[in-house]
Parts: structure tokens; sequence; C-alpha cells
């Protein structure tokens, strides 16, 4: 088949490639692109929803999804390069690729603009929208550095992770004497992490909800999750069934007995030593089932030996719980206070 102007072979639609790309185009895009930014966060809505994308990532998207191609045109890449600096101007969508086996090169100039509107996410925030409080206390005690630190992790990695989400902030920040609440914009978010909190650091989690109002007949609650972290520390000396122990695990609820250094379950403990109250000794004699350790008032007084071996001179904890004392070696108490969970 002959072109039907000059006669050449015909490739595409009863024309050759020379003439058909004089008078006709291979592929059809808008002639300006308007793209919505919002001035807060900087993301861009694409497809009727907000992403977390640069501006380059934004034009591509826009380009791919509103790029019409003639049928005959296989394309193999598409190239989007600005003739202006910044994020506005003129741009050249140029498509490189083939047409029935011959080679092509095709490019288009479109303007681009941004225009400011603020998202979904930004304007909830801003009016200090929330779904869900989720209140962090630890019985009997403050929360301590570490505990707020991957508190605070495992908000951050949350929220990353949900970066599409348009509810996924939050509004508030409200530090008590009793402890810390954290307003979510997003219940499911505020569950999740309450959830991730306990299997972290231990606890339980009560929930509550509160009627907030009615949308088209439909009540619409405000959910709080109340974090507990235990009443113990690792480190902490607690009673569990009449045994005294050393708190090894908080996070899974963990103890070593100080009796018979059996490992004990936590379900109902109570704390007879903070880790911070318990006094160093020396060791000043022992024998096969006695240690003789000085106290507060510089008195030898006798304990229980730990199971383990022990010398004249080395460090020591001791405490009185009733009528008895315990040893700790500082070894051990070390191992256990740095491992936090």
């Amino acid at each position: 088949m002959r072109c039907a102007i000059c006669g050449s072979e015909a490739l595409i639609d009863g024309l050759c490639l020379d003439c058909y790309l004089e008078r006709k185009e291979l592929f059809w895009l808008d002639d300006r692109i308007d793209l919505i930014k919002c001035p807060r966060c900087e993301s861009f809505k694409l497809h009727g929803k907000w992403k977390a994308v640069d501006f380059e990532s934004a034009l591509t998207d826009y380009v791919y999804s509103n790029l019409r191609v003639h049928p005959d045109f296989d394309v193999e890449d598409v190239v989007v390069e600005g003739l202006a600096r910044g994020e506005v101007g003129d741009y050249v969508v140029r498509l490189i690729g083939n047409v029935k086996g011959k080679d092509v090169s095709v490019e288009k100039v479109v303007k681009v603009r941004v225009h400011s509107r603020v998202c979904d996410r930004c304007t909830r925030e801003a009016g200090g929208y929330y779904e869900a409080i989720v209140q962090i206390r630890a019985e009997g005690r403050k929360i301590e550095r570490h505990e707020l630190d991957t508190i605070a992790e495992i908000i951050n990695s949350t929220l990353r992770k949900e970066s599409d989400n348009q509810k996924a902030f939050i509004s508030k920040i409200v530090e008590r004497k009793e402890g810390i609440d954290f307003y979510f914009g997003d219940r499911n978010i505020g569950r999740k992490v309450s959830r991730l909190i306990v299997d972290k650091l231990g606890g339980k989690i009560i929930e509550s909800k509160k009627l907030h109002t009615r949308i088209d007949g439909r009540d619409v609650y405000r959910f709080t999750y109340a974090v507990r972290l235990p009443c113990y520390r690792v480190g902490d000396i607690v009673t569990e069934d009449n045994k005294v122990c050393i708190v090894t695990n908080q996070r899974l609820g963990k103890g070593l007995c100080l009796d018979d250094w059996s490992v004990v379950n936590l379900k109902t403990p109570k704390v007879v030593r903070r880790k911070e109250e318990l006094k160093p000794s020396v060791v000043v004699n022992y024998d096969e089932f006695v240690v003789e350790v000085l106290d507060e008032e510089m008195k030898v007084v006798q304990a229980k030996r730990p199971p383990v071996d022990i010398s004249i001179g080395e460090e020591v904890f001791v405490f009185k719980h009733e009528e008895n004392f315990y040893v700790i070696p500082k070894d051990l108490f070390d191992k256990v206070a740095d491992s936090h969970v």
C-alpha cells in the first residue's frame, strides 16, 4: 500500500510515517497540566486522593495517567523534561519507540501549573480533629525514659507506614502528672499503637468509647485506649505467691526467685523494692548455705547464699524483706537492669 500523499510505502492510517507526523499526532496529552499541592505537608492530589509524593513523581503520574497513544505506536520510553526552573512553566513530554519497526521520537510542550489547596489531613489536624485518645500510664510509678523513647518510636513508625491515610496524624499531645495522652486522627491507628506498645513493654489495654455526634443518623464515637504499663520494671523486687523475685522481663512478666533461682511468671506481683532502692554491699564471709554482708548500718548480716559462685570482697546488692536479708550479685543485677524489657 502506498502513501496517499507522497506515494511512499504507507505505514500508518494510509500514510507514510513522515507525512503522518506532518499532519497528525502519535500521542495526545492536555496542553495544560494543573496539579494540586498542599502548602502544609506538600502532598499532591492524584486520582482524587492525596499522596505523599514529590513534584516530579506527581507530574510523571499525571502524564502516564492521561497519556493516550496511537495503537500502532509501540512506546519504549517516556521522558519529561522541564524548560523552566521550579515547579511551574513549560515541560517537554517526549515519547520514544517505533511504528511497525521504524524508530520514532515525538514530543509535545505542555504548560504545568501548581495550585495550592490544604489537604484533608492538614485541615483536620489544624482543627484538632481526633477519633481516639491513647493514654499512657504506669501503675504506681513514673514512666521510664526508655519507655517514652520506645513509645515514640512505635508511633512514628506506625504513622510513616500510613503516610497515605488522611487521618494518620496526632492532633494533640497532653503531658499530665500521671502520664501522657496522644490524640490520634484515626481510631484504628490508635488501637494499633496501643497493641504495639503493650506487645513491646507489657501491661494491658482498657478500651472505652463515648458518643461524640451523629452523622446522617449514624452514631459517631470517640475511643479511649488506656494503656497501663506494669507496676514493676526490670530490676525491681516483687513478691509473687510468697516468693521474692527480681524482675527479669517486663514485657513477658518474668522474674527470678531469689530463694532458689527459679523462673517465676508474674501474675499478681507486689513491688517491695524499687531497683534504685537496693543498697550496694560486699561479701565479708560465706559458707555453703549463708553469705555474710554489711547492711546499711555497716553491721554484718546473714543472707541465704545464692546458687552461684561467690567470693569474699565481691560486690553485691542487699535488701531486707520482712525478717530475711537477700543478696543479688552485682553482675547479675547489672545484666538484668540493662535489658529494659
